[in-house]
């Protein structure tokens, strides 16, 4: 039966708008690395490790071998870089210090006993004498009643009490001295940065530590999850986050003359990117955070886009921990401190999942989440429909106007 010329009309629109839809299709196929995106796809990513000249990062499958050598990174310390602190037997007397002596003898002894009050001095029952705190001279003494002028600059408190016992032999019944360093601007440390008021704290022979000269300046301003303690000694400087200082009182050492405390506010945080339920900067809480925990914050992965094998941390890691896992002889050996390296991990295998909670996040860190392939046909499929429905639209007028003039 013959076409009528409105139907010949439909099929040419047809057989023209069919084959624009295939070629929009076959080009949006076609160009799909040019489709938009938040980053590479899981292919990329292991394509792209390497080149033929050169290798960029190491591609790491996690698992429980490598938990165990991530668990080696060593940690920022303070004693592990100065150790405990000086005894408080080594604070040593300076000229300008202030100090202060007590004095004891045993009975029958009189010395310091008696009734008789000298001027400026207190008397107590049982033969003991306060003497006034004294500001060492530059003669480098101090004067003890019946002693004479005794040299104390360079020596510590107990060195001094020997000295002064020594000088009362024969004129007090077994005497002793207790010497105390009261303010001292030789023996003091500086404290400075995000403190409430910076300040110089004398130290004492009741061996002063980090914590102790922080409160001394008014305490930390900013959060403790974002405080960092800088302590510099003889230009030597170690730093440890401030919360980590507060949980292992071992890292809380004695302070030695000198050093210098700066408090500085530094966030630590970790970035999310990619096929994450949101792309988010998520910050430390607290002194540790799991991968887990991290990935949480960001609300997951997204379940419309993510590709559950493609889920990476991208991390500039110590070459003491990833020389363990590197192969010998790999490049990536010798590109320093720190050997760029992408951990991967296969969200579809439930071990995995359970090293999640295992694995330590770094400042710094990035996770990121590729795209499913599913994900990028999608985009075609929208570029496809969003170019093809204005031409459907435009054979619907066609038919219509040809059906009008008939």
């Amino acid at each position: 039966m013959p076409l009528s010329p409105l139907h010949r009309h439909f099929d040419v629109r047809r057989s023209a708008t069919a084959g624009l839809v295939l070629v929009m299709l076959s080009a949006g196929i076609l160009s799909g690395c040019a489709l938009p995106g938040s980053g590479p796809s899981t292919k990329q990513i292991i394509e792209q490790r390497k080149t033929e000249t050169h290798t960029n990062y190491a591609m790491v499958d996690v698992n429980d071998a490598v938990l165990s050598y991530a668990a080696t990174r060593p940690r920022e310390s303070l004693i592990n870089r100065f150790g405990a602190g000086p005894r408080t037997s080594d604070l040593r007397i300076a000229v300008g210090d202030v100090v202060g002596v007590n004095l004891w003898e045993a009975p029958p002894g009189s010395l310091f006993g008696s009734n008789i009050t000298a001027a400026g001095f207190q008397q107590s029952s049982g033969g003991s004498t306060v003497i006034p705190p004294q500001t060492v001279s530059g003669d480098r003494t101090i004067a003890v009643p019946y002693a004479g002028r005794i040299a104390v600059a360079g020596r510590t408190p107990s060195e001094v009490e020997r000295q002064i016992a020594a000088a009362l032999e024969g004129k007090a019944v077994q005497p002793q001295a207790l010497v105390t360093i009261q303010r001292s601007t030789a023996n003091s440390v500086t404290v400075t940065g995000e403190v409430a008021s910076g300040a110089r704290i004398s130290l004492t022979g009741a061996g002063e530590r980090i914590l102790d000269a922080i409160a001394s300046a008014g305490g930390i301003r900013a959060a403790a999850s974002e405080s960092i303690i800088r302590l510099t000694r003889n230009g030597v400087t170690a730093r440890i986050p401030f919360d980590v200082l507060i949980e292992n009182p071992a890292e809380n050492i004695r302070l030695k003359s000198g050093d210098l405390i700066t408090v500085v506010r530094e966030p630590r945080t970790i970035l999310v990117l990619g096929a994450a339920g949101r792309n988010a900067e998520i910050p430390f809480e607290a002194s540790r955070i799991s991968m887990a925990d991290a990935l949480a914050k960001a609300a997951g992965l997204n379940d419309n886009r993510a590709d559950a094998n493609g889920v990476f941390i991208l991390r500039y890691e110590l070459a003491s921990v990833a020389r363990r896992f590197l192969p010998a002889g790999s490049p990536l050996l010798n590109s320093g401190e720190y050997i760029p390296v992408v951990y991967r991990f296969n969200m579809k295998n439930t071990s995995t999942m359970l090293a999640m909670q295992r694995f330590e996040m770094q400042p710094r860190d990035v996770i990121y989440i590729a795209n499913a392939s599913g994900a990028e046909w999608q985009k075609v499929m929208a570029i496809f429909q969003g170019v093809a429905s204005p031409a459907l639209s435009a054979t619907s007028i066609g038919i219509s106007a040809a059906a009008a003039t008939k």
